[in-house]
């Protein structure tokens, strides 16, 4: 299904945790929700979104009491066009570095705009009426932008505006772990110089190309350590790596150098 909405209520806890290939906007209006992702542990409460990203993988822990939505959509069902694209991205409010933060509704009007436009999404999806999926389209885009400006109201750091293009490539990262392609084949499917490459990541993230890439395949790699239960050889086959020690070497080599913390300065010094 392109879009879901549904309630939070038990029948969603999960006794081992899932990945996701939508993307995830988790709406709590009352009560706590615990929810991890990632390895990471989230309590979210009254007044609180939280996002996820394609390709993490999350588990439901606990609910008390809560009642609120869970929104799911697709890559396809969204960014229709590069504005669109730019925006689900925009400010970090989705990550492709494994990131989630908690998003506070800024005051009771936005409060409303919201509930509001939960409103109408269930309407549109319970009715089907002439042209629903456009008009789902719209009001989805409309959610976005107010749970965007709520995000803004509540951090210090600058915005993160990345463009289209730079998305893309990072949309091709993620989906192309195991053909293990080098900067330059990157390029061509961008229909760009490598040069170019290189100084549009140098410009969104302040990295080499190359240094990005391997930024990601650890990140995956984590992921495929921490929840799919596979061994160094299974994982360095699914990253496109023909030698596992090679790739044993290069996961021990990346870990010892960067931490998670690097990854959220990405969003920081743009």
């Amino acid at each position: 299904m392109i879009f879901d909405l549904k309630p939070i209520e038990d029948s969603i806890l999960m006794t081992l945790p899932e990945r996701q290939y939508k993307f995830v906007l988790i709406f709590c209006k009352a009560g706590e929700v615990k929810i991890e992702i990632d390895n990471q542990l989230y309590e979210i409460n009254e007044g609180h979104f939280l996002t996820i990203t394609p390709k993490q993988y999350y588990q439901f822990i606990e609910i008390n009491n809560c009642k609120g939505s869970i929104l799911e959509f697709t890559y396809d069902f969204f960014c229709k066009d590069e504005k669109a694209v730019e925006l689900i991205y925009h400010n970090g409010l989705y990550c492709h570095f494994g990131l989630n933060e908690l998003i506070k509704i800024s005051d009771e009007n936005s409060l409303k705009r919201v509930t509001d436009y939960y409103d109408s999404l269930k309407s549109e999806l319970i009715n089907k009426p002439f042209e629903y999926e456009t008009s789902l389209h719209s009001i989805l885009k409309l959610l976005i932008i107010e749970v965007s400006r709520c995000k803004i109201t509540q951090q210090e750091r600058p915005l993160y505006k990345p463009d289209a293009l730079f998305l893309q490539f990072l949309n091709l990262i993620r989906d192309s772990f195991e053909k293990r392609l080098t900067v330059k084949e990157y390029a061509q499917l961008l229909h760009i110089s490598e040069q170019k490459l290189n100084e549009l990541t140098k410009k969104n993230t302040n990295e080499t190309t190359q240094q990005l890439i391997n930024d990601l395949i650890i990140l995956e790699a984590k992921r495929l350590f921490n929840y799919e239960n596979l061994n160094v050889k299974q994982v360095a086959f699914k990253l496109g790596f023909d030698d596992s020690h090679y790739f044993s070497r290069f996961f021990k080599k990346q870990t010892d150098t960067r931490a998670k913390d690097h990854l959220r300065s990405l969003l920081t010094e743009s």
